[in-house]
């Protein structure tokens, strides 16, 4: 559900909007607490003025005390009207203005049905009702409500649409910078990544890759984020693009922040345990990793396997497309490690029935015992990045990423522009106090 908020000085034009689509059939009053009907139970625009004055009146200072918000559930979403009211007086009350006086309208005037509410800003006592962060606050107050009763998803919904039609990157198709960064900003907001490794790894299925490179030249220090493009075999195609050239969004500092956000919400709303519970189901008669990457796709779970040059399997990845969440093995347990995995496809004579976790797996318990082997496959994953000579392996094809190892990326990140891609504005704000300063001196 996606919320819209605005403020203004007047309610007439807002509540005369409303009217007008009530007058049309394509509006009607869902609920008015503290607001009287008429005779024929219909809600005067003259009945609401009567109701937001007197809380008008006792605070002359806001300059903008009505308050208008808007309600747009997904399409997917079939409401009825009463539960339509549910969602808007929840809202209101979590919003902090459960005790005001306001109107709810049901609109079907476009192809979803969606509500506007009309309130005041200062309560009964002449407060102006706090508005810090209300923007964040009311999209974080729809999320607990989609969660709450099975709404589907609408954070990001623009980006839904767009990953629905995503294709790979076509090198040779040209505008190659377009192409990038269009499917690592659909990724990015549309999925959930603990870290840059997990970002990488759903990346490559759509022929994107994304690294972090750091050192000092000439003590110089340069850190950042950069992109590539690789073909259909996992090879880099052509130069890649430092993350400043695609935005702030996409460097290092904010992809932070957003892992840290992902992190939350899937422990939040336990977006792992669906994953964990379908790999349960599948390891109970494992066979081959071909086998077992084809029937976790059935269940709508991409398996990404990486090999080293000795064949050996240290790092399993989850890409869960119903939950939009990627899950290295080991996050979802130590049952779920790349070196049980590795046990299980090339030891014939390994104990399953000790490796193998039951249906009714205890998996919180599990989880808390994931650290160490977590620990392992990152360590050991770098390792192989670093040498350049690691595979990917997306169910049964094949991507070899060794090529990233042969181009200059040191003459990349010392374009013309900086490598750092973020400044914090407090402080480059005090520094501009002060070179002004000196100036005047």
């Amino acid at each position: 559900m996606v919320p819209n908020i605005t403020s203004g000085s007047s309610f007439y034009g807002v509540i005369a909007y409303n009217k007008i689509k009530m007058n049309d059939g394509t509006a009607k009053v869902l609920w008015h607490p503290k607001i009287a009907v008429d005779t024929s139970g219909n809600v005067p625009i003259g009945n609401c003025v009567q109701a937001f004055k007197p809380y008008i009146a006792l605070n002359s200072h806001v300059r903008k005390p009505v308050i208008h918000i808007s309600l747009n559930p997904s399409p997917k979403d079939i409401l009825s009207k009463e539960q339509m009211t549910v969602l808007a007086q929840e809202f209101m009350e979590k919003f902090g203005y459960g005790n005001q006086p306001y109107i709810v309208w049901l609109h079907e005037d476009i192809d979803r049905k969606h509500m506007h509410i009309v309130s005041v800003r200062i309560n009964e006592k002449g407060e102006k009702i706090d508005h810090s962060r209300e923007a964040i606050r009311a999209q974080n107050i729809c999320r607990d409500m989609e969660v709450k009763y099975g709404l589907h998803p609408t954070l990001g919904e623009h980006s839904e649409r767009e990953l629905l039609s995503l294709q790979k990157v076509d090198y040779p198709k040209g505008d190659v910078k377009a192409q990038v960064k269009h499917t690592a900003r659909t990724l990015l907001e549309c999925y959930n990544c603990h870290s840059l490794a997990e970002y990488n790894t759903l990346l490559n299925l759509y022929n994107v890759t994304v690294y972090e490179v750091r050192g000092s030249v000439d003590e110089k220090e340069y850190h950042g984020i950069m992109y590539g493009a690789l073909d259909d075999d996992g090879q880099q195609a052509g130069t890649p693009f430092k993350s400043s050239k695609f935005g702030k969004a996409f460097g290092y500092e904010a992809l932070q922040k957003k892992f840290a956000a992902s992190t939350e919400k899937v422990k939040k709303d336990k977006l792992a345990e669906r994953t964990r519970l379908e790999v349960i189901k599948v390891m109970q008669d494992i066979g081959t990793k071909d086998d077992f990457a084809r029937r976790l796709k059935e269940a709508d779970i991409e398996v990404v396997y990486r090999i080293n040059p000795e064949g050996r399997l240290y790092g399993i990845t989850f890409i869960d497309h119903t939950s939009r969440t990627v899950l290295n093995g080991s996050r979802l347990g130590k049952a779920f490690s790349a070196n049980v995995f590795n046990e299980l496809f090339n030891n014939p004579d390994a104990d399953r029935t000790k490796l193998i976790p039951p249906p009714e797996q205890d998996t919180p318990r599990q989880a808390r015992e994931t650290d160490a082997e977590e620990r392992q496959e990152r360590e050991e994953y770098w390792q192989q990045e670093n040498r350049g000579n690691y595979q990917s392996e997306p169910s049964s094809s094949l991507i070899d990423t060794s090529a990233l190892g042969v181009i200059d990326i040191f003459s990349v990140l010392m374009e013309d522009d900086h490598t750092h891609e973020y400044i914090d504005p407090a402080f480059r704000f005090r520094r501009k106090k002060k070179k002004k300063r000196r100036r005047r001196l």
